[in-house]
């Protein structure tokens, strides 16, 4: 870690202890604790935690000094078109995508040092990309690549990912294969399929698949026990 970074963390105060608000979300941090995971698949719906306890345990682990770089990415899908066809960096793109992430991190190491590490978004400590650009990179440092909506991945894409992590490297696939937009299987359906069949040591899987996993209140939840509702009920929109 970089001194300025160093510096900056010193001028934040600790942040509060973080605790799970279910079984299910015990689990999850165990498993973003546990050297032995090297890759973790979380499914669900909105509201039962699953970016922002990435986002808690990846800034833990780098206000400590346990990892130099957070890497968070998204496959960009929207009406059809990708970010590519919009002016601007990867942050400036997929800033509103990712903000709940980035806010989590922040809020973590402190507003100083998040601005320090995250600089452009590309070339600091903290990165924000697209899935497109991370294709055929390395993840030799420590360091934690966390995947949102990673439901919109291709095969192909979610191929290209999982092996160029390395040994240092902790990846989390966060998404929710019910709110795909890939037409046939996408790439979290192609590595959770390819993980089991293999019986793979090293990967984790969590499956917020339950009304009681729901940790937000109010609106929110209601919302998504009503999809979940319509799912077990094979319901369409109409």
């Amino acid at each position: 870690m970089k001194p300025e970074i160093k510096e900056k963390f010193k001028a934040e105060r600790e942040p509060p202890v973080v605790t799970p608000k279910t079984e299910k979300q015990r689990e999850y941090f165990r498993l973003l604790e546990d050297p032995e995971i090297q890759a973790i698949v979380c499914l669900g719906y909105h509201g039962t935690g699953k970016t922002y306890c990435a986002g808690v345990v990846a800034a833990d682990k780098f206000r400590k000094n346990e990892i130099t770089k957070i890497i968070v990415a998204r496959a960009y899908v929207q009406t059809g078109n990708t970010s590519g066809f919009k002016p601007g960096t990867s942050l400036q793109k997929l800033y509103p995508y990712v903000r709940n992430v980035l806010d989590t991190i922040k809020s973590r190491i402190g507003a100083g040092a998040y601005e320090v590490a995250l600089r452009d978004g590309e070339s600091g400590e903290i990165e924000v990309q697209e899935v497109e650009s991370i294709r055929g990179r390395s993840f030799d440092q420590p360091s934690f690549l966390i995947i949102d909506e990673a439901q919109q991945t291709t095969p192909e894409e979610m191929q290209s990912i999982v092996t160029r992590v390395s040994d240092n490297c902790k990846l989390v696939l966060c998404g929710d294969i019910l709110q795909k937009d890939i037409h046939g299987q996408c790439g979290l359906e192609w590595f959770l399929s390819f993980a089991k069949r293999h019986g793979l040591k090293g990967v984790g899987i969590v499956d917020f698949d339950s009304p009681d996993d729901i940790v937000r209140g109010g609106l929110v939840k209601a919302i998504a026990v009503g999809m979940m509702k319509d799912r077990d009920s094979q319901a369409v929109l109409q």
